[in-house]
C-alpha cells in the first residue's frame, strides 16, 4: 500500500544524510592528502642560513647581514635578508655550475628606481665541513655612483644548509 508521509520523509532524509556524510568523508580525505603532500614537500626541502662578514669600525661583524633561504630545487634558492638593522632584501641564487652561483638581491625599502635597488653578483661555495660553506663572492650595485660608474665589492660569506 501507500507509505505514509512520515515514512517517505525518513527515507528521503536517510539518503540526504548519507550523501552529506559521503561528501564530508571525501573532503576530509582530500584535505588530509593535500596536507600530507605539503608536509612532505616542506620536510624534504632544504633551508640555508647565510651571513656576510662585514667590517664595521675596524672590527669584523658576522651578524650585520643575515639571510634565510629556501632551496626551491637543486639550482634555485629564494629568501630574504636583513641588511643592517632595518633594511630588508629579497634575494635569489641560481646554480650556474657545481659550487658556482649567480646572485641577485632587491632592496625592498630603498628609494629610487627599481634597477637602482638591485644588486647582482657571482660567487663560489667551498665546502668546509659537512654542510658548512665559505663563500667568496663579488657583488655589483646597479646604482651608479657620482662618476656614473657601477661599484663592485668583494665579499666573504658563510652559509649552513639544513
Amino acid at each position: 500500500m501507500h507509505k505514509s508521509i512520515r515514512e517517505r520523509n525518513s527515507i528521503f532524509s536517510y539518503f540526504q544524510l548519507t550523501r552529506i556524510l559521503t561528501k564530508t568523508i571525501i573532503m576530509n580525505k582530500l584535505f588530509l592528502t593535500m596536507l600530507l603532500a605539503l608536509g612532505t614537500t616542506i620536510a624534504s626541502a632544504q633551508f640555508s642560513v647565510i651571513t656576510t662578514i662585514t667590517e664595521v669600525e675596524d672590527e669584523y661583524n658576522l651578524t650585520d647581514k643575515l639571510a634565510v633561504g629556501y632551496d626551491v630545487n637543486e639550482k634555485l634558492t629564494l629568501g630574504f635578508a636583513l641588511d643592517g638593522e632595518d633594511k630588508y632584501e629579497v634575494f635569489g641564487r641560481y646554480s650556474l655550475a657545481p659550487n658556482w652561483w649567480g646572485y641577485g638581491s632587491y632592496d625592498t625599502e630603498g628609494e629610487g628606481e627599481f634597477i637602482d635597488r638591485l644588486d647582482l653578483g657571482v660567487g663560489y661555495s667551498f665546502n668546509v665541513w659537512n654542510k658548512f660553506y665559505i663563500e667568496p663572492n663579488y657583488t655589483v650595485s646597479m646604482e651608479k655612483n657620482d662618476e656614473d660608474e657601477y661599484e663592485g665589492k668583494l665579499n666573504l660569506g658563510l652559509s649552513y644548509k639544513f
